[in-house]
C-alpha cells in the first residue's frame, strides 16, 4: 500500500498546486495561459465557475488538501478511508458534470480543468482499491 499512499500524496500536490495557480491568477485577474487549444479563460470565468458563490478552484484546493492530510496521517482508520471513498466519489462526479459543461455548454475546454478531472478519477480509483 506504500506506493498507492505516494500516488495519492503525488496527486494531491499536483492538485494543490494546480488550484493554486488558478485562485492566484482569478484574485490578481490575469488571464491563464492555455498550453492547449482551448479557451481557460472562457471555462473560468463563465457562470459554471462556482458554486453557491464558492469558487471551483477553492474547492479543489480543499479537496486536495483533505487528500494529502488524509494520506500522510489519518490512513489508518477505516472510518476515514470510507470517508475519503464518499468524497473522492463525489468530486469525481462534480468532475464529470464540470467536463461536460465545458464540452457541450461552454464548447470550450480548460486544460487546468482537466488536469484536475484527471487527478479526481486516479484519486478516486486509488481509494476505490485501497
Amino acid at each position: 500500500m506504500p506506493l498507492l499512499t505516494n500516488l495519492l500524496i503525488i496527486f494531491a500536490v499536483l492538485g494543490i498546486i494546480n488550484t493554486c495557480y488558478l485562485i492566484l491568477n482569478r484574485i490578481k485577474k490575469k488571464s491563464l495561459i492555455c498550453p492547449i487549444n482551448g479557451d481557460c479563460n472562457k471555462v473560468v470565468k463563465s457562470k459554471y465557475s462556482h458554486i453557491f458563490y464558492v469558487y471551483n478552484d477553492n474547492l479543489g484546493f480543499i479537496y486536495y488538501l483533505l487528500v494529502l492530510i488524509t494520506a500522510i496521517f489519518l490512513f489508518s482508520s477505516k472510518n476515514t478511508l470510507f470517508f475519503m471513498k464518499i468524497i473522492s466519489g463525489i468530486a469525481l462526479l462534480v468532475s464529470i458534470f464540470l467536463f461536460f459543461i465545458q464540452a457541450r455548454v461552454l464548447k470550450s475546454h480548460c486544460f487546468y480543468c482537466s488536469l484536475s478531472n484527471l487527478l479526481n478519477l486516479a484519486i478516486f480509483a486509488i481509494f476505490l482499491v485501497l
